[in-house]
Order: structure tokens, then sequence, then C-alpha cells
């Protein structure tokens, strides 16, 4: 067993080391945080920003100061859980953006429905065997200043929806088949908070339990997080 006197002797030799000095090594210290697994393509999507992951995953990793392996792979999954909830505040966004802006432009649509109108003819035309019929449809706009006020109000809705936070809100109700997306939203919500709990709690046990080899501490309890606000207690 480790005698306190080493104990205290590595502790202090910790202290004197600051890391890499160099650009270089610095540079590759902070890249070994987002080069593997869920910290790195795991975790993001086309579009969302790899610097806001490598800075959240630093500051993370800051914060629980985790050591070795299996603490290491708690931090990840803590990270994704992290990023997946901010995430999910931009889906939620972007089906209200999907819905509003179509409905908006639906709205303007009909408007410019209002100022036009159709006609249908049919010409019919003589065959030796039989009759030849056309179809001529012809439109009359009879407001054109308001009838292009609201086609251009129809097509700035559209592109609005048709933007990058809409699109991911939109995927997201495809995925829920049409069900209620802001019901499948929570349930998803949920699963993830429920993951981070476990994951920082057995994370904060094996820490508990690693400074207990090293001092008088007392040994960790485990806890079984429910989101719901129930837990069970075991040893």
């Amino acid at each position: 067993m480790t005698s306190k006197k080493q104990i205290q002797a590595n502790r202090r030799n910790a202290l004197k080391s600051t890391g890499p000095k160099t650009p270089e090594g610095k540079a590759a210290v902070r890249l070994n945080a987002t080069t593997n697994g869920l910290r790195s393509q795991e975790v993001l999507l086309p579009g969302e920003d790899e610097e806001a992951l490598k800075e959240l995953d630093e500051n993370l990793r800051a914060e629980l100061k985790p050591v070795g392996e299996l603490e290491n792979l708690l931090v990840d999954g803590i990270v994704a859980a992290h990023w997946r909830l901010r995430r999910l505040r931009r889906v939620e966004a972007g089906i209200f953006a999907w819905e509003l802006y179509g409905e908006l432009a639906r709205r303007a649509r009909q408007e410019a429905d209002k100022y036009s109108h159709t006609e249908t003819e049919v010409w019919i035309g003589g065959y030796k065997d039989g009759a030849e019929f056309e179809t001529v449809t012809k439109t009359t706009i009879t407001d054109k200043q308001k009838h292009q006020e609201a086609v251009k109000t129809a097509q700035e809705m559209e592109s609005v929806r048709n933007a990058e936070l809409a699109t991911l809100g939109h995927s997201f109700i495809q995925d829920a088949n049409e069900a209620n997306a802001f019901s499948k939203l929570s349930r998803y919500e949920a699963e993830i908070w429920r993951s981070l709990y476990k994951a920082l709690h057995e994370l904060q046990r094996l820490q508990a339990a690693r400074r207990h080899t090293e001092g008088n501490v007392s040994p960790p309890m485990a806890i079984d997080v429910d989101v719901s606000g129930v837990s069970g207690e075991g040893v």
C-alpha cells in the first residue's frame, strides 16, 4: 500500500508540473479531448460548431478533473449528453420555426390568391376521325401591387422555413412520423438527462473511491438516479 509520505510527495511533484510549455504542446493537449470517440464526429451533426464542442469539453474536464481511462470515459458521456441537451433547444426552436413560417407562408399564398383569378377554357378542334381537346388556363391579376406584395411575403416566409434551424426541426418532425413532435422531444430530453446524471454520479463515486484510497475519506454510496425525483440507494 502506498504510504502517506509517498502520497504527499506525489502531490508535491504534481503541483510542480505545469503541462506542456511550447505552443505545439499546448495545442496538442487541447486537441486530445476532441479527437476520440464521443468527443468528435460522433457527437457533431453537419453544420454544428466544432470549436464550441471543444470549448465545452475543455471546460467540463477542467471542472470535473477526471483521472484514468474510466473517469475520462464517463466525462465523454457527460460532454455528449450536455451537447445533445444544447441541441434539443435548437430542435425545439426549429420545430416552432418550421410550423410558424410554414403557416405564415400558407396565409400569404392565400392572400395572393385573392388578387388573382384563373379561368380554364377548353378548345375543341376538328380531326378527320374525331375531335381534339386542348385546355387553356388563363390567370388574371386583379390587383398587381397587392398580389406581388403577398407573393413576396410568402417567398420570404418559405425561405426562413427552409433555413437550417427550421430544417432541423422538420427532420425531427419527420422522425416522429408526424406524431406529437414536442411530446417525443420531451421524452428524448428526459432520457438524455437520465444518462447525464448516471454518468455524473458514477464519476463522483469513482472519484470518492479514489480519494478514499489516498486518505481518510468515507467510502462512497452508490445512488440510482431517477429524473422523476425518486432515488434508490444501495451499497
